[in-house]
C-alpha cells in the first residue's frame, strides 16, 4: 500500500505577476484568489504584492497599506529572505538597482494605500521612504507632494515638483498638484498658470477642471467656476471629482458671493 507523500505539489508553470495584476481593476477578487494560490506555491514577495493591491481594490486599504509598507522595506526582491532554519544558506543580499527600483514602486503603492485610508502622515513615510530608493521617480513625486499639501506643507509639494518631469503625462499631473499648492499659499496667479497649461493638453481632465473651477472662485470669478464644475459632474458623474464639484456647487448656491 503506498503511503501519502509529504513533499508539496509542484508549482503549476506560468506564474507572473503581470498575469495576477492584469485583472485587477475587473475581477479583484479573482486576482487576490490567484495572488493566495501562486503565494501557497512559493509566489513570494510579489505574490504578496499582488494579493495587497486586490485588497486595495475591495477597499480592505488599511490592510493593504500595511503589507505594502512591509514589503518595501525587504530588501532582496523579488526573492526575500531565506525561509526560516536556512538563514545561513544564502550569502548576504547584495541589493541591485533592480530591487531598489522595485521597492521603491512598493513604496508609491503603500503611500497610495495610506492616501486612500486618510492616513496622510503613513503616506508621506511611505512616500519619503521610496524616494530614498529612486529620488528621481515621477509617480513617487508626484504622491509626494499631493500629501504635502494635504499635511499643509505645499511649498514641499512645490519644490518636489519643480522642476517638471519631462514626460507629458507626468507632467500634467505634476502641474495639477502643483497648482494646487500654489493655491494653498495664495499665489493664485501662478496657480491658474500651471492649471491652464495643464488643461491645454488635457482640455476634460476631472481634476484639472476642478482644481480651475476653485482657482476662478478664489478670483470672484463665481459664473467661470460654476461652469468648470458642472463640466466635471457631466463629463464623469460617478467620479470622486465629481462628488467635490457638486459639494463645491452646493457651497455656491448657499453663498455665491464667497471667494
Amino acid at each position: 500500500m503506498a503511503t501519502p507523500s509529504s513533499t508539496p505539489p509542484a508549482a503549476p508553470q506560468g506564474w507572473d505577476f503581470n498575469h495576477c495584476t492584469a485583472t485587477l481593476a475587473d475581477d479583484p477578487d479573482g486576482a487576490r484568489d490567484y495572488a493566495e494560490d501562486w503565494r501557497s506555491h512559493g509566489g513570494g514577495l510579489e505574490a504578496e504584492q499582488c494579493a495587497a493591491l486586490a485588497q486595495m481594490e475591495l477597499g480592505d486599504v488599511a490592510t493593504a497599506a500595511t503589507t505594502l509598507d512591509r514589503l518595501a522595506h525587504v530588501p532582496d526582491w523579488p526573492d526575500g529572505p531565506p525561509p526560516e532554519g536556512r538563514r545561513g544558506s544564502r550569502q548576504a543580499v547584495v541589493e541591485t538597482p533592480a530591487s531598489r527600483l522595485r521597492r521603491a514602486s512598493v513604496a508609491e503603492a503603500a503611500a497610495r494605500a495610506w492616501q486612500a485610508d486618510d492616513s496622510p502622515k503613513q503616506a508621506f513615510d511611505s512616500a519619503t521612504y521610496g524616494l530614498a530608493l529612486a529620488p528621481d521617480d515621477p509617480a513617487l513625486k508626484l504622491v509626494y507632494a499631493r500629501v504635502a499639501v494635504e499635511l499643509g506643507q505645499p511649498q514641499r509639494a512645490i519644490d518636489m515638483l519643480t522642476p517638471l518631469p519631462s514626460a507629458p503625462g507626468a507632467r500634467d499631473e505634476a502641474l495639477v498638484a502643483r497648482a494646487g499648492a500654489w493655491r494653498k499659499l495664495g499665489r493664485i496667479d501662478q496657480g491658474m498658470a500651471d492649471i491652464n497649461a495643464a488643461l491645454h493638453d488635457m482640455p476634460h481632465n476631472g481634476a484639472a477642471l476642478l482644481e480651475r473651477g476653485i482657482l476662478y472662485q478664489r478670483q470672484g470669478q463665481m459664473e467661470l467656476a460654476r461652469a468648470d464644475w458642472l463640466d466635471v459632474v457631466r463629463q464623469a458623474p460617478d467620479s470622486d471629482e465629481a462628488d467635490l464639484a457638486r459639494q463645491d456647487l452646493a457651497l455656491l448656491e448657499t453663498d455665491p458671493e464667497a471667494p
